[in-house]
């Protein structure tokens, strides 16, 4: 059975939503600083509940901080690259990362340190957001470890630029080798949120009304588009998740406009 889709106009258009708090958090193994920003994340959390999703981007780059241990986890990935290099322009330190992809009124780049998160995370809440997301995951299978997911996209109100749909799988509770704040290497540190997999292209798939139209979408717009992913078996399927955006992806912006994530069991 093929996979869904398609884009259609429904006439119960919902209420618009706040936006959710997604933070990419740009970070390696053999970075003693990066414990730190992992932590605010935590406080982020714990602060906005179900309101805030996070991304733990493990690159090739800048090897002496990422590189990984021998024998153990190998958290990176190309996608993780892909976002360091073309979202976030190959930063020269870790940790850093963005909020929301978004360039903050005062900043001149999308990576700022985990000291800023906080208050841009409390900006980005009371924001009303242009679309809603909803993830579904349609089946998945424990023998061949093969996920069926639906993301479905709505437009509450007419929204003239152009957006992607990007899909994430992550996984959380990983234990690895990491270099820690106090100069120790601790050989059970728990990973979340560690980016896996882009299951689309790291910038995501546009959503085309038709193949003429770039973005106006109309209120009542709906995009429904159904992905396929197989685990690896080294991850634990009931660490697993999905994250779906909405984001812009062009040469000056950047910014997700509304993050989603659902458990994959």
């Amino acid at each position: 059975d093929g996979l869904l889709d398609t884009t259609y106009l429904t006439t119960s258009i919902p209420a618009p939503v706040n936006t959710a708090i997604y933070i990419e958090d740009l970070t390696g193994v053999n970075c003693s600083n990066c414990p730190k920003a992992a932590d605010k994340i935590k406080e982020i959390t714990a602060a906005n509940p179900d309101h805030t999703i996070a991304l733990g981007v493990y690159p090739w780059s800048l090897t002496g901080l990422t590189a990984p241990w021998p024998g153990f986890d190998t958290l990176n990935t190309n996608e993780a690259d892909d976002i360091f290099n073309n979202v976030y322009n190959s930063p020269s330190a870790i940790p850093c990362g963005g909020v929301n992809r978004k360039l903050f009124s005062g900043e001149t780049i999308l990576s700022i340190s985990y000291n800023k998160w906080a208050g841009y995370a409390d900006l980005i809440k009371v924001t009303e957001c242009p679309v809603i997301i909803t993830g579904t995951i349609l089946k998945y299978d424990d023998v061949t470890r093969k996920a069926r997911i639906r993301a479905k996209v709505v437009f509450p109100k007419s929204y003239t630029p152009s957006l992607n749909l990007s899909v994430f799988l992550i996984e959380d509770n990983i234990l690895s080798k990491q270099h820690m704040p106090d100069g120790t290497k601790k050989d059970d540190y728990v990973h979340n949120h560690a980016l896996r997999k882009a299951i689309t292209p790291f910038n995501g798939v546009t959503l085309k009304i038709d193949a003429g139209t770039n973005g106006n979408y109309e209120a009542g717009r709906v995009f429904e588009k159904d992905f396929e992913v197989t685990l690896s078996s080294k991850w634990k399927d009931t660490e697993c998740g999905i994250i779906i955006l909405a984001n812009r992806y062009e040469a000056g912006n950047k910014e997700v406009v509304q993050a989603a994530h659902i458990e994959l069991k």
